[in-house]
This record gives structure tokens, sequence and C-alpha cells, in this order.
């Protein structure tokens, strides 16, 4: 599903119910789980975030089935992540926005197991029913009415962080699992960039102030507070490291300028749609610290294990914020008008920008915290 796509949004769901009603009335009885499994589907179509995160099902099912191959099937939009993520045999890129190229790609794989991750789409659901598998599990979401083409239906949680529902997507196969995802680190640190540039770069600091998808302006921190810190920062002896993807770009190079504020701009420097996805990983694996709002990029730090600061604002940390004992979250409280997020979308008709109540000061005590903690 594309993030930002409104109208796929809402066929997603006018249509969507309807259709799975429809199939679910010729849907036989539920298969029970197959004794001998050889071959594992995992949709993953979300974005890179929930990405990351479920990819934690892979070193479990490694664990479990070690002959079993494991195919992931994502997104054009979130593809590029998997070259940075391990434990799978197989990336199929499925065209999940034009339905019959997609059904046709799906009808050739035949599977012992498919595991859905996706939350609320059902469209996800829909391709379940066309793809062959002994198998199938996917979430019961509250009010997305998704989940009748399912084998085995796992209760998707609004009070756990969403790495947790993840690993209980494997719960029906009769695995407990408290498995992290595992990052390709060889892989990214191989990256062409050269030691000469590195080290050139070295101290910095990442800065990450860029979200997607639903109304992403209102999990943006203001630019003047990106000023701000940027001055506190480049006053330690770091430099600034601004990543982003190449629609970030422009708003990028503006932010450097203001964070130069007339000078040469010493110091600051501007990765956003000039690295890869693999290349901003090894420029985060050479960061001291990385201060993000709640994205992708928040939580490819987190789980590389390099010190990061998430700014939440509407997201709730508590369902979606970075994990690691080297991380720290940043939270608006409900009661101030954040922290309303669970499955991303729900906004209030007139939602109130919080962002603005996340302090420098704070940020700065937490990078303080964690860079001396890192030396």
């Amino acid at each position: 599903m594309e993030r930002n796509n409104q109208l796929l949004k809402k066929l997603d769901f006018w249509v969507g119910i309807p259709l799975l009603y429809c199939l679910s009335l010729f849907k036989g009885k539920s298969a029970t789980r197959p004794t001998e499994i050889q071959s594992i589907g995992i949709f993953a179509f979300a974005a890179i975030g929930d990405s990351i995160l479920s990819s934690s099902l892979f070193p479990a099912l490694r664990k479990q089935y070690p002959k079993a191959k494991v195919i992931v099937f994502a997104s054009p939009a979130n593809a590029a992540i998997y070259p940075i993520l391990t434990g799978y045999d197989e990336l199929v890129v499925l065209p999940i926005t034009k339905p019959i190229n997609a059904f046709k790609i799906l009808r050739a794989y035949s599977l012992d197991i498919l595991i859905d991750t996706s939350q609320w789409t059902k469209l996800s659901a829909l391709y379940s029913y066309f793809i062959k598998a002994k198998f199938k599990i996917g979430y019961s979401t509250s009010g997305q009415y998704r989940h009748v083409g399912y084998d085995s239906k796992v209760i998707h949680s609004n009070s756990i962080h969403e790495l947790e529902n993840f690993q209980k997507l494997l719960n029906p196969l009769g695995i407990t699992s408290t498995e992290s995802p595992q990052l390709n680190a060889e892989r990214i640190k191989s990256q062409d960039l050269t030691s000469g540039e590195l080290q050139h770069l070295r101290p910095y600091i990442v800065f990450h102030p860029w979200a997607s998808g639903t109304r992403s302006e209102l999990r943006q921190w203001p630019s003047s507070s990106w000023i701000e810190l940027a001055k506190f920062v480049l006053a330690q002896n770091f430099n600034i490291l601004i990543t982003g993807s190449s629609q970030n770009q422009a708003d990028a190079l503006e932010l450097a300028d203001l964070m130069a504020n007339g000078s040469a701009g010493e110091g600051i420097y501007v990765a956003a749609g000039k690295a890869s996805l693999l290349e901003t990983g090894k420029l985060i694996l050479g960061a001291r610290a990385v201060v993000s709002v709640n994205t992708g990029i928040a939580h490819l730090a987190d789980h590389l294990h390099v010190p990061t600061v998430a700014l939440n604002g509407p997201t709730n940390s508590a369902r979606w914020g970075v994990v690691n004992s080297a991380s720290r979250n940043i939270d608006v409280p409900k009661n101030s008008g954040g922290a309303f997020l669970n499955l991303g979308f729900e906004y209030p008709s007139n939602p109130k920008y919080s962002m603005n109540l996340i302090s420098v000061q704070e940020v700065e005590h937490l990078l303080k915290q964690l860079l001396a903690a890192s030396n």
C-alpha cells in the first residue's frame, strides 16, 4: 500500500472489505499446520520501519526450520530495505497496486506456510487468497475486518510494542520468540564510501528531520529547533550529517543553509538524495549518535545499536518507539496532544501540531547522556 495515496486507502477499505467477505463464503474449513515445513512466505508490504521490525521473524524461523526456504514478498516502496536485512532466501518485489500482475506472480509460488505481517490493509489479505499455501497466518485487527481468510488469526494488540506484535505471528507455529531484527552489518560496511570521506566527516552526528506517510508534516520537528540543536552540536566539536531521500534533498539543503546562517557551512553536510539506503546505513554506523523523527531511519539506527534519540510527537513510543539500551524516546503526552498514533493514520479531524512541544534542551540533555555512555 502506497502510504500517502489516500484514494488507494479508501479503495482498500470500501472495496477490500466486501471482497474479503464474498471470498470468505467460498473458503473451506481452516487448514491445520503442516508437519513438514520446507517453504515459508512472508508478506511485508508496509513501510521501512515496519519492515525492519517484522524482520525479527527471520532469525526465529531459521532456528525452528533451518532447512526451510524463506521468501519475502515486498512492495516497490519498501524493497530497498531488504539488502540491509538478513535471514531470508529470496526477495520478490510484488507490484501491489497492479493486482493482475501481482496475481500472476503469486500463482507461481506454492508454500507450506504464509505469514502476512500487514496490520490493516485489506489488499494483502486479498492477495493471501491467491497464493497457494497450506497454512496461512495473519492479523485480526480491531475495526479492520481483514482476517476472514487466514487459517490462524493472531490478535493484533494496540497495547504492546509492534515488535512484540510481529513476534506473536509465530505463535501459531508453536514458536515463542523474543528475537530482534538482524541487520546485515557486513554488507552495510562494504558500501563504497571512501575511508577518506568518512574520515573527513568524523566525528559527526546524524540529523534525520523527515517523516513519511499520512500527515507526515505533523510528525516533523520545527526547522527552528533543528537549527538551535545544530548550534549545540557544532559547539561540541561534532559535524552534522543530514540524511533523507531524494524527495528531501531540496529541504535538506535549505535547512543546512539556515544552520550555516550565512557562513560557509563548515561542519554541515547533506547526504539526503546522495546516498542510497545501504550507504545511509554505513553513514549511520559511522555516527556518534542519531537524532531522528520517528520513521524508518530511527529504527535502522536503533537496530544498528547506534545511540539514537527519537522524536515521537503524535507517534506513541510504547507502540513504535526505539527499543535498544543505547537509544532514547522523547514523547509528547496524550494530554498535550501527542502519542495517539496506533496504526499510523488515526489523526483527528483537526489534529493539533505537537512536535513543537519537544524542547531542544531535552534533546541536548539526552544527547549528552548517550555520548558520555558511548565513550
